[in-house]
């Protein structure tokens, strides 16, 4: 039996299209190769402002990328998202990266489709470094993992084209990244947590003079809700370490419910870590 003939062409998706596009062209050895990652990135990507760098440089300090955390259904593996590491971190398949800033409007220099509007579907937070000065991948290291240097929102296909090690794109986002952000200013009670970040990020080839960017637009019930949110995990950590139960939620049900069942030095050690993002009063 002919099996080719019982299943037909293989499938071509019209968005693979534009991916196997720019990848091919990625590899050319021309003027226009060069310099046609930045220009689309400088259109397509969104980053987040210098303001939100300054009093929030790692947006979800407690939280971890853990791919693991969905289950599998073909394995009897249940779902554990939003449940709690043995170090106490929040695993993330990347969902709350992905909604931060789904609320926020874009800026933009020039005109641009952009401006003014806010994301729909087929945008995706990406990761600029995997790889960095660590046994893990940064995603899977609470410093990076939400660190805003280390987060852009890119359409998924130009997404995919980001996540090959060496690419192109990836190399002209990281340049960004560091062009961006490495120099800017942060809150002082941060300065040592940044610095830490950044020592495990190895510094790119510079690209020359940065083209006009699009932002999201930080408003102050985004910077509430980030304060709110930090001082709500170390509360709960606070509570459990001197013997009291926890009296609401904590981020999701499930973290609330195994935070408990923590080893309580791995608590006390999340805790001290969570503390440093906090200003004294």
């Amino acid at each position: 039996m002919d099996l080719k003939k019982m299943t037909g062409p293989r499938l071509v998706h019209g968005d693979d299209l534009l991916y196997r596009f720019f990848q091919d062209l990625f590899l050319e050895d021309t003027e226009l190769a060069r310099t046609m990652p930045t220009r689309m990135l400088s259109t397509m990507a969104i980053w987040f402002p210098l303001d939100v760098y300054h009093d929030f440089p790692v947006l979800l300090p407690w939280v971890v990328r853990d791919p693991t955390c969905r289950g599998s259904r073909s394995k009897g593996v249940a779902d554990q998202w939003g449940s709690p590491n043995e170090a106490g971190f929040l695993r993330d398949d990347n969902s709350l990266i992905k909604s931060l800033p789904r609320s926020l409007a874009v800026a933009t220099a020039d005109p641009s489709h952009l401006r003014g509007a806010r994301m729909g579907s087929e945008f995706v937070a990406s990761h600029i470094w995997r790889v960095v000065s660590h046994r893990d991948l940064a995603s899977r290291v609470p410093l990076l993992n939400s660190f805003v240097p280390n987060l852009v929102w890119l359409p998924s296909q130009v997404a995919k084209l980001s996540d090959r090690e060496g690419s192109a794109v990836q190399i002209a986002l990281q340049a960004m990244a560091w062009q961006i952000y490495r120099s800017a200013p942060v809150a002082a009670h941060l300065a040592d947590v940044v610095e830490e970040a950044w020592a495990l990020i190895p510094e790119p080839d510079a690209i020359g003079p940065l083209p006009n960017l699009n932002w999201f637009e930080a408003t102050d019930r985004f910077f509430k809700t980030r304060r709110a949110r930090l001082s709500s995990v170390v509360d709960g950590l606070e509570r459990l370490n001197t013997g009291k139960l926890l009296d609401t939620k904590i981020v999701t049900t499930r973290y609330t419910e195994g935070l408990p069942t923590v080893d309580p030095e791995s608590r006390v050690q999340l805790g001290q870590f969570l503390k440093r993002f906090i200003a004294e009063p």
